[in-house]
């Protein structure tokens, strides 16, 4: 992968050297020029990381026009400046600087802007594939239900189209597998076997049916956060030793093995043979994006008769399969009793509380589309880390777009992270503003969190989350009374030692008390 480039305009011999040094050591291209003309030239070609310009081609902010028009606004230069420059000759370079070095330049601090902007080139793209995954889930859910017939639940078709969807069409798609195996559990210690290949699944072809041992792999994919990913060169290992961790039957049908992603889900597994180039997480992610919306509709077919019952067990599914907590479901169930609680407390229609106490499970189902790194840290997230968190809300309304019946649902996504006195995300919504259904999942998730313990401090005690909500944390930036709607919050006061009894019965661990 080529290396990124840093650009640098400067009339000054020794900060060019420290900014170059600075590039070099860290493993970037290197562009040094006095003339705009010439930097325009290398802007037509490739956009830089990141530009660093003195003060004097800067030319009064007339050559930052210049540059920014044939790059783009949001193009990150650096303006080197002596230390007695005058404010308002700042004031006037303000519109395309995004941050300043004094000269002579250090090189360590030029190094620094390197590496906040190659983090935030790295967040950027991170949220670009994100909204290529979710697109991919769309898709995934579309082909899933339009080749789903309630009344026959035809397996066959929809496994086949799942096949076409996932494998390469042609040897030049290297971000598709050429391999796919379906496998779940026959209760023998093996496992049953559907593979597909590239060349099958463009001929509409079914698969091959095998019987595999439950292999050390497969085990490790269970371990491993039920999603997994592998290179033969990761951990050092040879592409004879990666070889020898598949039966002699798959490598019959797939070929030598370079990488897989998979995902354990349903009491099987999903498995795809052969990228093009390495296999990584967006792999796997994709994978599941395609996979679970038919599993979860052929489950449905399998077990249930009644297509209202039907329904809830499917949206539970994708409730569970959206979760970042890992309790299976405990947390989802939790926030459904709540809402309930809330809703029968404002004296709501019974099929607004019935609607509810399904729908508040899917409050997070955006975050399925988020780097698994950032839910699982376990410290508190930086300013861009949770710039891409508070996209959750806008990707789960997208995946619940289009449907009558989840509507509610795709309210509370899109809501339950407004404020009352307008400082929540993604709109900023105020007072009335925020739909009812947003602000009873709100107090519903606040406190459902405060009891939960987070990696960076233990869980609350029930009487420490009431007085958080009603009271405020005594933090600036913390849980505030005026973050939530009034009479949401006075039901919630009346109905507390309801919440306490939910969340007692769900087993959380004791909290600590706190002073």
């Amino acid at each position: 992968m080529k290396k990124p480039r840093i650009a640098i305009l400067s009339t000054n011999s020794a900060d060019c050297q420290c900014i170059t040094e600075a590039a070099l050591s860290l493993g970037f291209r290197v562009t040094v020029t006095s003339e705009v003309s010439e930097l325009l030239s290398v802007l037509e070609k490739e956009t830089p990381l990141l530009l660093f310009c003195d003060s004097v081609p800067a030319n009064g902010g007339g050559t930052l026009r210049t540059i920014a028009n044939a790059w783009d606004r949001s193009a990150s230069i650096v303006l080197v400046v002596p230390p007695d420059i005058k404010p308002g000759h700042l004031k006037a370079l303000k519109p395309w600087v995004h941050d300043y070095l004094t000269t002579p330049v250090l090189r360590e601090a030029a190094a620094v802007r390197m590496r906040h902007a190659l983090q935030a080139k790295t967040l950027e793209q991170a949220a670009g594939k994100a909204e290529k995954t979710l697109r991919g889930w769309v898709a995934g859910w579309e082909s899933a239900i339009s080749s789903y017939d309630p009344a026959t639940g035809d397996r066959a078709v929809m496994v086949r189209d799942l096949a076409r969807m996932i494998l390469r069409q042609d040897a030049g798609d290297l971000d598709r597998p050429a391999c796919l195996m379906l496998a779940r559990a026959n209760g023998m210690n093996g496992l049953d076997c559907e593979v597909f290949t590239a060349s099958q699944a463009k001929e509409a072809n079914g698969p091959v049916r095998i019987t595999l041992p439950e292999m050390a792999l497969f085990l490790r994919m269970k371990a491993e956060s039920r999603l997994f990913h592998a290179n033969y060169f990761d951990r050092g290992g040879t592409f004879r030793d990666f070889q020898s961790l598949f039966p002699p039957e798959l490598l019959r049908l797939s070929g030598e093995v370079h990488n897989l992603a998979g995902l354990a889900v349903d009491g099987g597994y999903v498995v795809a043979l052969n990228f093009g180039r390495p296999a990584c997480a967006e792999d796997v992610l994709r994978l599941k994006g395609h996979t679970l919306p038919r599993i979860l509709l052929e489950t449905t077919s399998r077990s249930l008769h009644n297509l209202s019952d039907a329904f809830l067990v499917t949206i539970r599914a994708l409730a569970i399969a959206a979760d970042s907590q890992g309790d299976n479901g405990a947390h989802i169930g939790r926030m459904n009793r709540y809402a309930e609680t809330l809703a029968q407390g404002m004296s709501m229609p019974d099929r607004f509380v019935r609607d509810l106490s399904y729908s508040a499970q899917l409050h997070d189902v955006g975050k399925m589309f988020m780097p698994s790194g950032l839910l699982e840290k376990p410290f508190r997230l930086t300013s861009d880390e949770y710039d891409i968190i508070r996209q959750h809300p806008a990707l789960g309304a997208g995946v619940l777009e289009g449907s009558g019946v989840l509507r509610v649902a795709r309210t509370i996504a899109l809501t339950h992270h407004e404020c009352w006195d307008g400082s929540g995300y993604p709109a900023g919504l105020a007072g009335n503003a925020i739909p009812i259904e947003g602000a009873i999942s709100k107090v519903a998730d606040v406190y459902d969190a405060l009891r939960t313990p987070r990696a960076y401090r233990p869980a609350f005690s029930h009487d420490d989350a009431r007085r958080i909500i009603l009271d405020g944390d005594g933090d600036a930036g913390g849980t505030q009374p005026n973050h939530f709607n009034p009479e949401v919050l006075r039901v919630f006061r009346n109905n507390a030692d309801r919440f306490d009894e939910i969340c007692d019965r769900a087993g959380l661990s004791a909290p600590v008390q706190v002073q």
